[in-house]
């Protein structure tokens, strides 16, 4: 059947456009990984969402098709498929919830990867995912069991005694409840990085970029609203819509915002003074939290040794008040430093190996950047 003016072409775009967005973004993120040979369980995680997430669009077609959405309720015909497209629209309900709860549990768990924390701090994130798998599979149980017998829930006129929970009122309740821990989520970028000594418009940056989340509570209170308004108030021509197609957009957002820390490095490859250099000119000056200036020189590598990456070829040596400290760097090789009167530099380096954790500042400077005091 064909109309000129039916909103299911847009409706078919929509639930295919936002997936291919997150397959993006997640593909992006393990080339990221794979750059950096840090892949970890968050990576898994997220995965294994990407893989629901398919699925549910696969289902969310069907039921576009088999319940003619985006067709006038008058343009459907008498014989189409109705518990068919029930049974499609049970299943969108049943992959939807735990989709949202894999991908918050990969944000906890990069969190949770980052180093240099406070210990409440790992104790509020490892609590947060206790809640987050609690709610998920209450939400879980509660979408499998919203009509009793479940057959109920795809063909509720042959079970005219089933017992279902008001439809309106469990879209709203389960919505809520992800969206309070997405804000709880969005509360922990902020406690990790505001002790973290480096400068504010770099530290506003980190919490910027750890808190893309808040896309994915703008996205979940937008749709809140619209579907407890229409589920509560039906229109007489509700097939005539792409709501149906606001949650596909609200968990395509989430994996972008999940995916999107893990770019750096693909963005410092490409412009590599967006987050700083690690290189620091002939004189580099800086106050310590004690008022001392710091004095910064420039050092050309003259070791016999090969840097590891580009940004280590120059290296900044502090010197106040007769105490020397090396550039700070991400690794755990050591290295010797001595200072003659004519302040000519020599080095040398143990080897070891390199720190596999991911580290807070990473974020902001990569592998050897520069950090400033607040």
């Amino acid at each position: 059947m064909d109309s000129s003016d039916n909103l299911q072409p847009q409706a078919i775009g929509l639930i295919f456009a936002f997936p291919c967005f997150a397959s993006v973004a997640v593909a992006l993120r393990l080339y990221s990984r794979m750059l950096t040979k840090s892949f970890a369980a968050d990576d898994w995680v997220i995965c294994v969402a990407m893989i629901l997430y398919w699925a549910e669009t696969f289902t969310s077609y069907k039921v576009i098709i088999y319940t003619y959405i985006g067709y006038n309720v008058w343009e459907i015909p008498t014989d189409h498929p109705a518990i068919l497209g029930s049974k499609y629209t049970y299943a969108t309900e049943l992959i939807y919830n735990p989709i949202l709860a894999l991908v918050k549990t990969s944000i906890l768990l990069f969190l949770l990867r980052l180093t240099g924390q406070k210990k409440s701090v790992r104790l509020a994130i490892w609590g947060l995912l206790i809640l987050n798998g609690i709610a998920a599979i209450i939400t879980f149980f509660l979408a499998v069991f919203r009509c009793v017998p479940v057959a109920a829930n795809w063909d509720l006129i042959s079970y005219p005694n089933a017992k279902c929970l008001n439809f309106a009122d469990f879209v709203t309740g389960t919505g809520s409840i992800s969206i309070l821990t997405d804000i709880l989520a969005l509360t922990l970028p902020t406690w990790i990085v505001y002790h973290l000594q480096m400068q504010w418009n770099q530290k506003l940056m980190l919490i910027g970029i750890l808190s893309l989340g808040l896309l994915t509570v703008v996205a979940g209170i937008v749709r809140l609203i619209l579907l407890d308004k229409f589920d509560r108030h039906m229109p007489e021509n509700y097939t005539y819509s792409v709501l149906f197609c606001v949650s596909t957009i609200e968990v395509g957002l989430s994996f972008v915002a999940a995916c999107a820390p893990s770019f750096k490095p693909l963005v410092t490859r490409l412009v590599p003074k967006l987050f700083g250099s690690t290189r620091t000119g002939p004189y580099n000056g800086s106050t310590n939290r004690s008022g001392r200036t710091r004095l910064g020189y420039k050092l050309e590598e003259t070791s016999n040794f090969t840097s590891r990456t580009q940004d280590q070829a120059a290296t900044a040596v502090g010197a106040s008040d007769g105490e020397l400290s090396h550039g700070p760097t991400k690794s755990k090789d050591k290295n010797i430093i001595t200072l003659t009167t004519q302040m000519e530099v020599t080095w040398d380096r143990a080897s070891c190996e390199e720190q596999q954790t991911s580290s807070t500042e990473s974020l902001v400077y990569g592998r050897g950047g520069n950090r400033h005091s607040k």
